[in-house]
């Protein structure tokens, strides 16, 4: 195997360089006069223990160039899923959150949705991550390979067909047998309080353009990008749809471009938070007390009661 690339390592003197590989981590250290990118693939999934555990699998892949964030349900039941990016950056003695600990990523700053595009969102009280990272968060990646059961893999080149592997095999009581696995279709994300504008409308009332847009987005797979202030639940992105086993969201997040160099040496990190549930235990997604501070803002609520409204409609 070909050694990894790092994305944007830039090396500005000739001083030693350092470079670690963990599992599920990545952690390329280039030292004195740097550019340092560490836990850029570190992930957190919150299993909620509720009527059943909901067993998802988080992917958060990087090639040294590509981070492909998806979300698989690798366990036997219908399961909900909402996914946060958290961010962390220092150039220079400027931190870009007074408040965070780069040791400790739930102090670090929510991605929020609510800039004027999706790829100018993202602020902290003295600095703006998307003056320098550029998200490409555009649904990309329909029918895709993957692994099924894998949380994080590093590769360093995908295969001739442009795919993670060639095929995926089970492995089942007669023998091996080839069964691909995929992501969802490719689909545009939509804000969540775009979803609220729709939702408050009867179907049959809504317009052409609008019926198209509930039907290839909302009720197709996508994921919906919750605007609403991080205090007040915001920064989550919900998968539109309950998610069958043995399938796969499409991409939340596909690749994170370097767009303008900084002056001084920088640290840039994302930290990715999953969290599964079923239907009935979404309430869990509320911490009351506060504890780690998640919650559920009212938008948000109305595509859970959708959700409530669509099972109680299934045969």
């Amino acid at each position: 195997m070909s050694k990894p690339r790092y994305a944007f390592a830039h090396k500005r003197t000739k001083k030693p360089v350092i470079a670690a590989i963990a599992v599920a981590v990545i952690a390329a250290l280039m030292l004195g006069g740097a550019f340092a990118w560490t836990d850029f693939t570190q992930s957190k999934t919150n299993k909620f223990r509720g009527t059943y555990e909901a067993d998802a699998t988080l992917h958060d892949e990087f090639d040294g160039f590509n981070k492909n964030v998806f979300v698989e349900n690798s366990g036997s039941n219908v399961i909900y899923v909402r996914v946060r990016l958290d961010e962390f950056m220092r150039v220079g003695t400027t931190q870009f959150d007074s408040k965070a600990d780069a040791r400790d990523k739930t102090t670090w700053t929510p991605h929020t949705w609510d800039g004027p595009t999706l790829a100018d969102s993202g602020n902290a009280d003295k600095g703006k991550f998307a003056d320098y990272y550029e998200w490409n968060t555009t649904g990309w990646g329909g029918a895709r390979d993957y692994t099924p059961g894998t949380p994080g893999m590093v590769y360093t080149t995908l295969g001739p067909d442009g795919k993670v592997l060639p095929e995926d095999v089970d492995f089942v009581s007669t023998g091996p047998a080839s069964k691909p696995h995929h992501t969802a279709d490719a689909n545009e994300p939509m804000l969540m309080s775009e979803f609220k504008r729709l939702e408050e409308q009867d179907y049959d009332q809504m317009t052409p353009e609008d019926q198209a847009e509930w039907d290839s987005q909302v009720k197709a797979g996508c994921w919906i990008l919750d605007d609403a202030p991080a205090k007040d639940g915001g920064a989550w992105a919900y998968w539109s749809l309950p998610l069958a086993p043995d399938t796969a969201t499409n991409m939340l997040l596909q690749d994170v471009k370097l767009t303008h160099e900084p002056a001084d040496d920088w640290i840039y990190r994302i930290d990715v938070k999953l969290q599964a549930v079923s239907l009935s235990d979404t309430d869990l997604w509320n911490d009351s007390a506060g504890t780690f501070g998640y919650k559920i803002s009212d938008n948000a609520k109305l595509l859970i009661k959708a959700w409530q409204i669509w099972e109680q409609q299934q045969p």
